[in-house]
């Protein structure tokens, strides 16, 4: 590492400290990093001591490497075991105002925006993210960034991904009066980021297009990607990093329970239940749209916010009634 990475290292911090026992290879994995970079990670965390706080604290990691032949250095190994030993000063009292916690907290989202959900890292940063949040009395950091794309999508996502695998799904994008619909299959590249929204993959092979995560829906996972392939898919993305800015603005349909099944058939939608009622959030890509998913909701359709969408759909209503 030619520089300490702030963020990678309290990461890291968090994980060791939650997983009380791991492997230099463990952590490598986790973090994708090489083995070179996890070991000066580890060197930099185990060097570390806080005294800018009343505070004082360490944290005492040990690893079971072994001494070079000169005994001048340690000769590490991804099954090396690393572990975090408590000490007097476990779970110190670290001392920060609102403004350090916040940003602090902004800082674990920024992270937990890039990693799964499902992850060990993703579950370390949580954990650390509700103690400071906690510590602050709730006043700061209200709830982690919530992915925008069903669990479903992001779990083969993410493991066509890992696998080198090829991924299909439907895409739902504007087309006439409503949305088209069509089936692609491509070489996924990245996950830009699952808050913010977008996969980029190959299609066709050659081109790299960007696909909103909150337009994806039937996700599968396919054959295997050649190293051929994968390789050309990295040297695409990398020469073209820019993704597209997201359009389409957010509507949200107020509705009778009964109506659940356009949540589950809406890429992206938020629900919120209310009992008797149920608010589904969606990025809607046209007014043309929501008025066409307020007549597919039919009676069990009870309101649509903003107040401006539903003034817009309820003039779209009244000018084809006219025509009629």
């Amino acid at each position: 590492m030619a520089k300490p990475d702030v963020v990678l290292l309290t990461s890291m911090a968090a994980f060791i400290i939650n997983t009380r026992q791991t492997t230099v290879g463990e952590i490598a994995d986790v973090f994708d990093l090489s083995l070179t970079n996890t070991v000066d990670a580890l060197k930099t965390l185990m060097l570390t001591e806080v005294e800018s706080r009343p505070g004082f604290y360490f944290i005492e990691i040990a690893v079971d490497t072994e001494d070079d032949d000169d005994d001048s250095d340690l000769v590490f190994a991804r099954d090396n075991w690393v572990t975090y030993t408590p000490t007097k000063y476990d779970d110190p009292l670290v001392y920060l105002t609102l403004g350090e916690a916040a940003v602090s907290i902004g800082m674990i989202d920024q992270v937990l925006k890039l990693l799964h959900p499902g992850s060990d890292a993703a579950e370390s940063l949580r954990t650390v993210r509700e103690k400071i949040r906690s510590a602050t009395g709730g006043t700061v950091g209200a709830e982690p960034p919530v992915p925008d794309s069903s669990q479903d999508v992001l779990d083969c996502t993410w493991q066509a991904l890992r696998e080198s695998r090829r991924l299909t799904f439907d895409y739902h994008g504007p087309g006439g009066l409503t949305e088209k619909v069509t089936t692609r299959t491509v070489i996924p590249c990245a996950v830009l980021s699952e808050t913010d929204g977008y996969l980029a993959a190959l299609q066709d092979k050659t081109e790299l297009r960007w696909f909103r995560l909150d337009r994806m829906s039937n996700a599968s996972v396919g054959e295997a990607v050649s190293s051929t392939e994968a390789n050309r898919a990295r040297r695409t993305l990398k020469k073209n990093s820019d993704p597209k800015p997201i359009d389409g603005f957010a509507v949200t349909f107020t509705v009778k329970t009964g109506a659940a099944w356009f949540a589950e058939s809406t890429p992206g939608a938020h629900v919120t239940s209310h009992g008797d009622r149920l608010d589904i959030t969606v990025r809607a890509v046209s007014t043309t749209w929501v008025r066409e998913s307020a007549l597919k909701i039919g009676t069990d359709l009870l309101d649509i916010n903003p107040p401006e969408v539903r003034q817009a759909v309820a003039e779209q209503a009244r000018a084809m009634l006219e025509v009629q």
